[in-house]
């Protein structure tokens, strides 16, 4: 996949993420739970897409994905945690500030992903600044 292609992908998940976030606030609990482990089972299959290209990436950018991978997978798993919790206590308060966390960890994941995009946007301006720069060279080289 191409940086354009993966770019449309990524603009096309995040769509994809509105109109879902919008359908799951219109559904019964039991369908935003199959929502949820629909989600959860995405991202495991992602997250093996993820572990195979991090194995491929450089040594320089290989730490970089490393630590970014970490930190994904460390608020995954406390975003599953806090997902899987007992559902069964009826306090409606305790409820109310569940539902708070909720919303603030649902907030800190969009902040992470808004960052990770920017970092992608970065990485793939550089990416084509190389190119550029490479193929100027490579027709300013004698013999070319």
């Amino acid at each position: 996949m191409n940086l354009s292609e993966q770019v449309d992908a990524l603009q096309k998940r995040a769509s994809d993420l509105k109109s879902s976030a919008d359908q799951a606030q219109r559904e019964t609990n039991e369908q935003v739970k199959a929502r949820i482990n629909d989600a959860k089972a995405d991202i495991e299959a992602r997250q093996s897409d993820v572990n195979k290209k991090a194995g491929q990436a450089s040594d320089r950018a290989q730490s970089q994905w490393q630590a970014m991978k970490a930190d994904a997978a460390a608020k995954t798993q406390d975003l599953q945690d806090r997902i899987g919790r007992k559902r069964d206590e009826r306090d409606i308060k305790k409820a109310e500030r569940e539902a708070d966390d909720e919303a603030a960890d649902a907030a800190d994941a969009l902040d992470y992903a808004t960052w990770a995009v920017a970092q992608a946007e970065l990485a793939v301006l550089d990416a084509i600044d190389a190119r550029v720069w490479a193929d100027a060279r490579a027709a300013a080289s004698p013999g070319s």
